[in-house]
C-alpha cells in the first residue's frame, strides 16, 4: 500500500515547473548532442508488448484467458522506457522491441502509478540500449493550438507511426484507467489508436506528455498525459517508492454570488471558496475546518469560481496541490469566523479502503465458506455488470457513490457483499439469494472480510448466522453440517484456495 515517506528525501516539483533537480535528471548529457530529428525520435521510440492475464471479479479465485497487449514507450536517460500504466498493468511476461531489430527483449515493471496512469519499465538486458537514444522533456505546457506530433505503434503494422495535430484543450478530465481519479489532460486533434498509449507526443521534438486515451466514438480527440504528471510521477519515485497522490478531503462552494459575500463579511477586493466539508482521515483534517473561506493556497489568490491563475493559465486550487508530493506542506490564508489566518496542511497518502479506483497487478479479496461467496464491494465487482451504473443493485450503488460523502468509511473499511451461492445441500434454502450486503455474523459487526472470516472461524455456537443490510432475512447454517460439506464444495466447483485476504488498512493509516 501507500507510504508516508515523511523520513526520505524527495525531489520536489515548483508550482510552476519541474524543480532543477528533476530537469536535470532529464537533461542529463549523455547523448545529448544528437540532433533532435525523425531518426533520434525513432531511436527513442519502442514498442511495448504486454502478455496479461486479467482477475475475474465474479468468481475471483479465477484468471479471465491470456491476452496480448500492445502499445508503445519512449526511452528516458538512465536506460528506463516511460510509458502508459495500463499498457502493462497485470502482466504475465512483458517484452519491448526496437523498430530497428526483430529481437524481442524481456522488460519489468520498475515502478507503476495507476492513478495516473504512468508506468516505467526496465529492460533486463542492457543491450538493448544499443544504437538507441532519447528525448528531452519539454518544461513548459504547451499553448492552445500548437502543432504536435504522437509517435507511436498503433495497430496495423510494425513500423513506427507518426500523426500530427494541434493542441484543442488544455482542461481536466478523469483518467480512464483508475476510473476514478481527475488530472489535468492535453486534448489534441491527432489521431490515437490502440497501440500509441505509452508514446510520446511532442513539440518541437521535446516531449509535452505522453499519449494514453481518446474517445473511440470522436473523430480525432486524443489526449495526453501532460508534464506537469509526469515530471510529478519521476520526482514521486526519486526515492525508490511510488507514494501516490495525496488528497486534502475537503469539498468547497463557489462564492459567485455578491450577496453572499456580503453576508459573510467578505470585502469586495477579496476572492475565495467556503469549505462545506472536511473528511476525517484526509490531509486538511484538523487544520481546515467546514465554513472556513479559502482566500489563498500557497500565496496564489484564489477565485470566487475556485480556479488559481499559474503563469498566465487558470486551474482549479488543488492544481497546487496536484503537483505537490506526500509529505510537503500546503499553506492556506483563510477567514475563520470573521478572523484572517494561516493554515499549514500538510499532505498525506490517501489510503483508499474500499477499492473505488480500477484495480490492477493484484489478486481480489474473496471468502468462499459453504458455498456462500463474500467479496469486498469494488468498483471492479460492478464492472461484472455491463453499465454497471444502471443495472447493479442499487444497494451496491449507494455504497460505492456515497461511501465518503455520508462518511460511511469510517465504521466500515470494507463493504462486504455476499455475492452468490453456489449450490448444495447445506445451503439449498437460499439459492438465488445474491449480492446481499453483510451487516453481523454469528452477532459480530463486520467492517472487512477479515472480520467476517475470524467471525466464522470462531463461532462456537450450533448455527453460523449471517445478516444483511436492509429487508432480506438472514441466512442461518448449521454449523456442523456446514463444515463437513466445505472441502467438498470447493472441489466440486474446482476452487483451490477458500480465501484470498489482504492485510487490513485502517482509514489514516498506512502499511
Amino acid at each position: 500500500m501507500l507510504t508516508s515517506g515523511v523520513n526520505r528525501v524527495k525531489i520536489k516539483l515548483a508550482v510552476l515547473a519541474l524543480a532543477p533537480a528533476v530537469a536535470a535528471l532529464l537533461l542529463s548529457p549523455a547523448r545529448a548532442e544528437v540532433p533532435i530529428g525523425l531518426e533520434r525520435i525513432r531511436a527513442s521510440t519502442v514498442k511495448v508488448v504486454n502478455t496479461v492475464q486479467r482477475p475475474n471479479y465474479d468468481s475471483p479465485w479465477r484468471r479471465h484467458g491470456v491476452g496480448r497487449v500492445v502499445g508503445s514507450g519512449v526511452i528516458i536517460p538512465g536506460n528506463r522506457i516511460l510509458t502508459s500504466a495500463h499498457t502493462v498493468s497485470d502482466s504475465r511476461f512483458l517484452k519491448v522491441e526496437k523498430e530497428a531489430s526483430d529481437i524481442p527483449y524481456p522488460a519489468r515493471v520498475a515502478y507503476v502509478a495507476h492513478d495516473c496512469d504512468l508506468a516505467l519499465l526496465e529492460v533486463l538486458d542492457e543491450g538493448f540500449f544499443d544504437d538507441t537514444s532519447y528525448l528531452p522533456f519539454s518544461h513548459e505546457l504547451p499553448e492552445l493550438g500548437d502543432t504536435v506530433e504522437a509517435y507511436g505503434f498503433p495497430r496495423g503494422g510494425r513500423r513506427i507511426s507518426v500523426t500530427r495535430g494541434i493542441v484543442s484543450r488544455i482542461d481536466y478530465s478523469r483518467y480512464s484507467h483508475p476510473g476514478e481519479d481527475f488530472h489535468l489532460i492535453v486534448q489534441i486533434d491527432a489521431a490515437l489508436n490502440p497501440g500509441n498509449s505509452g508514446g510520446p507526443v511532442l513539440k518541437d521534438g521535446r516531449i509535452i506528455g505522453i499519449a494514453f486515451q481518446a474517445i473511440p466514438t470522436a473523430e480525432n480527440i486524443g489526449y495526453v498525459i501532460p508534464m506537469t504528471v509526469v515530471g510529478r510521477f519521476l520526482a514521486d519515485i526519486a526515492d525508490g517508492v511510488y507514494d501516490g497522490y495525496p488528497e486534502l478531503g475537503l469539498a468547497h462552494f463557489n462564492l459567485l454570488n455578491p450577496a453572499q459575500r456580503a453576508r459573510l463579511g467578505l470585502r469586495p477586493e477579496r476572492t475565495g471558496v467556503i469549505v462545506s466539508d472536511v473528511l476525517q482521515g484526509f490531509s486538511a483534517a484538523g487544520a481546515i475546518e467546514p465554513g472556513d473561506i479559502l482566500l489563498e493556497i500557497d500565496g496564489l489568490p484564489i477565485r470566487n469560481d475556485g480556479t488559481i491563475v499559474i503563469g498566465g493559465h487558470a486551474y482549479l486550487l488543488e492544481e497546487v496541490v496536484e503537483r505537490k508530493l506526500v509529505g510537503e506542506m500546503v499553506d492556506f490564508r483563510i477567514i475563520r469566523e470573521g478572523r484572517e489566518k494561516t493554515a499549514a496542511v500538510k499532505l498525506k497518502p490517501l489510503v483508499e479502503t474500499m477499492a473505488r479506483r480500477n484495480q490492477y497487478d493484484r489478486l481480489p479479496e474473496y471468502f468462499v465458506f459453504a458455498g456462500l461467496v463474500f467479496t469486498p464491494l469494488s468498483r471492479d465487482y460492478l464492472r461484472t455488470w455491463d453499465r454497471w451504473w444502471d443495472r447493479a443493485k442499487k444497494s451496491l450503488l449507494y455504497y460505492f457513490d456515497y461511501y465518503y460523502t455520508d462518511r460511511l468509511y469510517l465504521e466500515r473499511p470494507q463493504v462486504v457483499v455476499m455475492t452468490r451461492v453456489l449450490p448444495s445441500p447445506v445451503n439449498r434454502y437460499y439459492i438465488g439469494l445474491t449480492d446481499e450486503i453483510v451487516t453481523k455474523v454469528n452477532g459480530r459487526s463486520i467492517a472487512d472480510i477479515s472480520d467476517l472470516v475470524e467471525a466464522f472461524e470462531n463461532n462456537e455456537s450450533d448455527y453460523h448466522v449471517i445478516e444483511f443490510d436492509g429487508d432480506p432475512p438472514p441466512v442461518i447454517l448449521p454449523a456442523a453440517e456446514a463444515a463437513r460439506e466445505h472441502g467438498s464444495i470447493l472441489l466440486r466447483y474446482g476452487i483451490a484456495r477458500d480465501r484470498h485476504i489482504a492485510p487490513a488498512v485502517r482509514p489514516g493509516e498506512t502499511e
